[in-house]
């Protein structure tokens, strides 16, 4: 594949995972969610997403300064704006996540670029990064200078092939891991969470304890604000329904 336009520049900011597709030839079962939320995917010609793996946009995003309620979203999306003023000549656009009312499939399309397969743990697992990557920003452009990914990409090993103990199923206090990806007990995962003086809280221990590439787990300080704001949106969600 081509080298992505811009790449260096997104990387050096922590946006180190880039795929671009074709709009029209993204899959049904991706784009009937979206157009579903109104997402007008058929007026552009690429999608790009965005991610990050590791420990450098942590890193950036400190110098760059927590300076908003969403600090982690608000950094990706400024340098995204960066990256098409620079690179795409500000080319029409539209923000598709975050921080809209767009759904978009994001682990299926990390799944289409092939970035993540499903893991144990309820999350993907990278090739590279293991665990320790997320999807930042989701846009469509009407640029097409950026060669789209070939999607149909050939299979891989699963990163877990090579893990026999599995000790993320047996660092689980809740028992919500499951050998079987499809199997893992969210509700049960929750609950756990919720609890009171929960060691779940601000970490997940089945995601601490799984051995592939220790080297780019995340420090303990972006560990305690990602699952501090996941456990706040939990919460908002169960006292919106109450």
């Amino acid at each position: 594949m081509d080298r992505f336009l811009g790449a260096d520049f997104l990387a050096e900011a922590g946006l180190n995972l880039q795929a671009v597709f074709d709009c029209a030839a993204l899959p049904e079962a991706v784009l009937q969610p979206m157009r579903e939320s109104g997402v007008p995917v058929e007026e552009y010609g690429r999608l790009v997403l965005l991610g990050h793996g590791g420990r450098r946009l942590w890193n950036r995003l400190q110098t760059f300064g927590m300076k908003t309620a969403n600090p982690v979203d608000h950094y990706s999306l400024a340098i995204t704006r960066q990256y098409i003023e620079r690179y795409l000549n500000n080319a029409p656009h539209l923000i598709l996540y975050p921080l809209t009312n767009f759904l978009v499939p994001l682990t299926q399309l990390g799944e289409l670029a092939g970035w993540s397969q499903p893991a144990p743990i309820g999350l993907g697992i990278n090739p590279t990064y293991g665990v320790w990557f997320a999807y930042r920003v989701a846009f469509l452009v009407s640029d097409n200078r950026s060669p789209a990914t070939d999607y149909r990409l050939p299979a891989t090993d699963h990163p877990c092939a090579s893990c026999a103990d599995k000790p993320c199923i047996t660092a689980c206090p809740a028992h919500a891991v499951r050998p079987d990806p499809q199997q893992f007990d969210i509700f049960t995962c929750v609950r756990r969470r919720l609890e009171s003086n929960s060691s779940c809280a601000d970490r997940c221990l089945a995601r601490l304890a799984c051995p592939i590439a220790p080297e780019h787990r995340y420090s303990l300080a972006q560990i305690r604000y990602h699952y501090g704001q996941s456990l706040i949106t939990i919460r908002e969600y169960i006292e919106e329904r109450d």
